[in-house]
């Protein structure tokens, strides 16, 4: 027997969204009984009320009935294209435009080339920041000491500081080596690199989110950790990932943090087998991913007040059914500046042509 999803009960208001797995084990191959929470209330209460639906067969290891995603192996045709952005380790490294020219960038050949714009999931899902990080990715600790002396000094003051502390509050061989070359970021992902080597723009999504949302980024961003990049300036690669499909894959893939999906490069990108359009249906995917791209960068460029993560709120109020006289007062700002009709269109038509990629009608169950 097992109960994937349950509410921690007895909990107060302010305490954590808590929820846990039930799971009864038995050895041996059997028919089990998964149950799912439908209906839950008064979960603060000494009786909370809490339905479940129930269904029977062999129950897989990551608590489901029916195909085994869990089981999925990564595929060679997706390796070393994926990967989280770099870890920095120590905040130093992030350095605001006071900092570049402090930091001797109008003094020092080579530097500038050595700054570069930096993003985080926030800076995604809401609005970005300024950010840009010092990459010293590839340079002895000589060579910065000599070449780029402020810079040196900046990251000896801030970044070595902090890691020599880490490294005495819990003496671990990763708190060591990211001491050892503390100029460096801790995770510098030279493979990332690699891959992203000639490209001008590649794909990311934010590992945890509401909404599961794929977009390009130029290619002199330096992409954060909480970022799942993918080594691919292909629009076609960009509309996949996109539509429903690859969107149901993920959540049933992937894991979640309380109610957020989490993307996980290894168990939703590494094994999804991409479908192989023709030439005409490759250049109709593309069309629609490019002008889905398109579309939300110029719209949240013209709307400041807007959020990615705004845009794809209403989007989802209008897939369960909504129309535009149903929204709230601020829904129906965000539909209106947002144009979040037209962003629904494009993923429909986009829904519709990787269903026809892959061979299946648009209307496919999720």
């Amino acid at each position: 027997m097992a109960i994937p999803d349950h509410p921690w009960t007895k909990a107060a208001r302010d305490s954590a969204a808590v929820r846990i797995a039930m799971t009864v084990a038995e050895a041996g191959l059997k028919e089990g009984a998964l149950r799912e929470v439908v209906r839950e209330e008064g979960l603060a209460t000494d009786a909370p009320l809490i339905e479940l639906s129930e269904r029977r067969g062999r129950i897989n290891a990551d608590l489901t009935i029916g195909a085994d995603v869990g089981a999925a192996k990564a595929l060679l045709a997706n390796g070393g294209l994926s990967s989280p952005g770099v870890k920095l380790h120590g905040q130093g490294f992030v350095v605001s435009t006071q900092d570049v020219r402090a930091l001797g960038v109008d003094r020092r050949p080579g530097l500038a080339e050595r700054i570069a714009p930096y993003r985080n999931g926030r800076d995604l899902t809401a609005r970005p920041r300024d950010a840009r990080a010092l990459d010293l990715y590839g340079f002895s600790e000589e060579r910065v000491r000599r070449d780029f002396p402020e810079a040196y000094q900046h990251l000896a003051a801030t970044v070595k500081v902090d890691r020599a502390k880490q490294h005495a509050m819990s003496p671990t061989k990763d708190a060591a080596d990211y001491l050892a070359r503390w100029w460096i970021f801790g995770k510098p992902r030279p493979d990332l690199r690699d891959a992203l080597v000639g490209l001008s723009r590649y794909v990311v999504t934010v590992e945890t989110s509401k909404h599961r949302v794929f977009q390009f980024l130029d290619g002199s961003v330096l992409p954060d950790n909480m970022l799942v990049a993918v080594a691919t300036d292909s629009a076609v690669h960009l509309g996949v990932l996109s539509s429903r499909i690859h969107a149901a894959w993920a959540s049933v893939a992937g894991a979640t943090l309380e109610d957020r999906p989490r993307y996980s490069k290894s168990r939703c990108f590494d094994p999804f087998p991409f479908p192989h359009p023709t030439p005409v249906q490759a250049a109709r995917i593309a069309a629609i991913a490019e002008e889905l791209d398109a579309h939300r960068k110029r719209v949240l460029d013209e709307r400041p007040k807007l959020t990615l993560t705004g845009l794809y709120n209403v989007l989802e109020r209008l897939r369960g059914g909504a129309t535009p006289s149903d929204l709230t007062p601020a829904e129906r700002r965000v539909f209106d500046e947002g144009l979040v009709l037209i962003l629904k269109e494009l993923h429909d038509r986009l829904d519709l042509e990787v269903a026809g990629a892959y061979g299946w009608p648009a209307d496919l169950p999720a």
